[in-house]
């Protein structure tokens, strides 16, 4: 059988009904080429075994990260991560899907069609935020970074910048030029979709300074820069169809570690 044309690649330790509404996101998917979404785990029979995944189980695969305990959430971590599950894909596109996040049914037509019909290597969404309990955030706050005071400046330079608009759930992602220190634009990584080899080529950076670690760089932030400057043609569709939800590197205390280890 043909290999599928997009793979999906997912992270997920102990949240299996949220995982569930991620699979069932992705199956929802309209208009878009084959889809195969890749979970991979440290507890892939633990989360086999939840009733949450009943009917679902057998619509990803499975890897098991039987090499690694658990190591808690950190930037480093994750782009060693999602630099290993490069490796699985053999499809033309490749996104990733936090297991607390879903995709807007048009998301993934919407981002092939953008990079075939513009000759791109990559494009990108907008996301939709909501807390922990489904309702949505009303851009009023900056909510990655524990310093409020800190946090505030950022979100006024968010709000000065058009990133965030308050009243609005929408953080509308992507570049913003200049040299403001309090420049946070970013995309993350739910909202891309890359061709295969061009993010190959690329790589995650997995090696962070102190100083990135204590200032919340993630993953993303360094692929940014690495996809500017090698040169890459990306583009937003400016269509909010990643629905983010908080309280994971924004709360990740609450999230980060399997049952009785939080």
């Amino acid at each position: 059988m043909a290999p599928a044309c997009v793979a999906l690649l997912t992270f997920s330790v102990d949240r299996p009904r949220l995982l569930a509404e991620a699979i069932r996101s992705v199956l929802a998917q309209r208009d878009a080429p084959p889809i195969r979404q890749i979970v991979f785990s440290e507890r892939t029979a633990e989360l086999r075994a939840d009733a949450a995944l009943d009917g679902l189980k057998d619509r990803v695969q499975w890897v098991p990260l039987e090499t690694r305990a658990y190591e808690g959430h950190s930037s480093p971590r994750m782009a060693a991560l999602r630099q290993l599950a490069l490796g699985y894909v053999q499809e033309t596109y490749v996104g990733f899907l936090d297991d607390d996040n879903t995709l807007a049914p048009a998301h993934i037509a919407n981002l092939v069609r953008m990079i075939e019909n513009q000759n791109l290597d990559a494009a990108h969404s907008w996301r939709e935020l909501s807390h922990p309990d489904g309702t949505p955030f009303d851009g009023s706050f900056y909510p990655w970074h524990a310093d409020p005071a800190v946090a505030r400046d950022l979100h006024a330079w968010c709000v000065e910048n058009g990133v965030m608009i308050p009243g609005s759930a929408v953080v509308r992602d992507g570049v913003r030029e200049g040299d403001d220190p309090r420049n946070v634009a970013t995309v993350d990584m739910n909202e891309w979709l890359f061709e295969t080899e061009a993010l190959r080529a690329i790589g995650f950076e997995t090696a962070f300074t102190d100083l990135e670690v204590a200032n919340q760089v993630g993953e993303d932030d360094k692929l940014l820069r690495r996809v500017r400057r090698a040169g890459l043609r990306f583009a937003c569709s400016e269509m909010p169809t990643v629905r983010y939800r908080l309280g994971g590197v924004s709360n990740k205390r609450r999230t980060d570690a399997p049952e009785g280890a939080r």
